[in-house]
């Protein structure tokens, strides 16, 4: 049992050296702060950049919408070779090229092929057409607005992400430490337990549970140094950086305070600047611009246009020059019931807005509730961690001192040891609860940003 015992700890000794060699390697690395990651991640992470690319897309198409309002200038060169006696009749006088030999019936009736070298500008420009233009560029700019604050909260959301996972990485750290303190506790309780025997105060059994106590301490602590390695790459991850990369954080996970202020008020401050919540009344004001386009299509609409053309019978010979200027009107009579459809269309969108509308801001006021409880909770348990790990590190000292004084098992003292070691990692929870707990209200309300006091460290 005991070379069994012996032969699992010299394994997870030997992984556990292994699994520190690529934290070493980091130990050259400058060291990031909290509000250096969230930097970076602003500027490299692909999610942000993605939600920039479509809205500078979304950014043109004001500019198109607009263009509409402006002359449209088209410009059309062609080639035609025929002998349809209409073409050619036709064709030679926009040429210039007709003459009284023209009329001769065998010429009419069967006119040699001719060729057109047809050059064309054409112009056009919408005279009036209902407010149709206006509520394109109305839509366009509608949508401009809502794919920005769809990437503000995409901003947000990344934030909160690199905050996570640096707060994830600080913690993996601080049990690490733990775990290594539990090691060496243990060890101290073998090696007392392994003189107790020699000097004939103990019993085998002593020795077997010291050992099997830190086996199971140095399994621990392998988990909490892969933890390191995961909660590592998962924050090069959120900065946007390859998992690997060799970087490295500051600072410790310490405890902070942080001012919430009221529910009301925080719910109402959600309701004011949360970017996807602010997509949705965005989304509403379209569906009602999109009745105003569906109404308008039952208007009239009425034209400008103008035109000029050069015909020549070689590309590069002169021939005729042809203009022409006027104006249409456009007034559709029946077209099956297309336009009542699209009515009734942008009629069941508006409603859908609204309703989406009313929908998201309970769905608001209910998260922030949630964050706001969440949060609450994390500071009460500060104390109550805070008091049970003193309770649990006096108890332990108690516990050595018996145990010392042959008044308390080995059982005893491992069991102290254990609750002491639980309580220092409840009390680690309890800090990176609070600080995230901040953090989600923050972004609950759409006041999570890189200048955030949640970024305090």
């Amino acid at each position: 049992m005991k070379r069994l015992i012996s032969l699992v700890a010299v394994l997870l000794l030997a992984a556990g050296a292994g699994a520190q060699t690529q934290p070493a390697a980091r130990e050259s690395a400058q060291s990031l702060t909290l509000q250096e990651a969230v930097r970076i991640a602003l500027q490299k992470n692909p999610t942000i950049q993605a939600a920039d690319a479509y809205a500078q897309a979304v950014q043109q198409g004001i500019t198109a919408a607009k263009a509409f309002r402006y002359p449209r200038l088209d410009f059309a060169e062609g080639f035609t070779r025929g002998d349809n006696p209409v073409y050619v009749f036709g064709t030679l006088l926009t040429q210039r090229q007709f003459t009284a030999a023209n009329f001769a019936l065998s010429f009419l009736n069967t006119p040699p092929p001719l060729d057109d070298f047809r050059t064309g500008f054409t112009a056009t420009m919408p005279l009036y057409d209902a407010g149709q233009i206006s509520r394109m560029v109305r839509d366009a700019k509608l949508q401009a607005q809502s794919a920005q604050k769809g990437k503000d909260r995409t901003q947000q959301e990344v934030v909160f992400q690199v905050i996570n996972a640096y707060l994830n990485e600080l913690l993996a750290r601080e049990n690490s430490r733990v775990a290594k303190s539990a090691v060496h506790m243990t060890q101290s309780d073998l090696e007392r337990a392994r003189a107790r025997q020699e000097n004939g105060l103990g019993v085998p059994s002593d020795l077997l549970s010291a050992e099997v106590q830190l086996a199971q301490a140095e399994e621990d602590l392998l988990r909490a140094q892969n933890a390191i390695e995961l909660a590592h790459a998962a924050l090069n991850v959120a900065m946007g950086l390859p998992e690997d990369a060799p970087t490295s954080i500051a600072g410790s996970l310490s405890e902070s305070s942080f001012n919430a202020g009221s529910l009301q008020e925080k719910q109402s401050k959600a309701l004011a600047t949360r970017p996807d919540y602010l997509q949705v009344l965005l989304g509403k004001q379209q569906a009602a611009n999109g009745m105003h386009m569906a109404r308008a299509e039952f208007l009239p609409k009425v034209n400008l246009f103008s035109s000029w053309e050069v015909d020549n019978q070689t590309f590069a010979a002169r021939g005729g020059n042809n203009w022409a200027v006027g104006a249409t009107l456009n007034f559709n009579l029946f077209d099956g019931g297309a336009k009542i459809a699209r009515l009734k269309e942008s009629k069941a969108r508006e409603l859908q807005a609204q309703a989406l509308e009313t929908q998201m801001a309970s769905a608001v006021r209910l998260q922030v509730r949630e964050a706001y409880s969440n949060l609450a909770t994390a500071r009460k348990r500060l104390g109550v961690v805070k008091d049970a790990s003193s309770q649990a590190m006096e108890s332990l000292r108690i516990m050595q001192n018996r145990y010392e004084e042959g008044l308390a098992t080995i059982t005893d003292l491992l069991r102290a040891e254990t609750a002491k070691t639980a309580a220092e990692k409840n009390a680690l929870n309890a800090v990176f609860d609070y600080r995230l707990s901040y953090a989600a209200l923050e972004l609950a309300t759409g006041e999570l940003s890189a200048n955030s006091p949640a970024l305090n460290q």
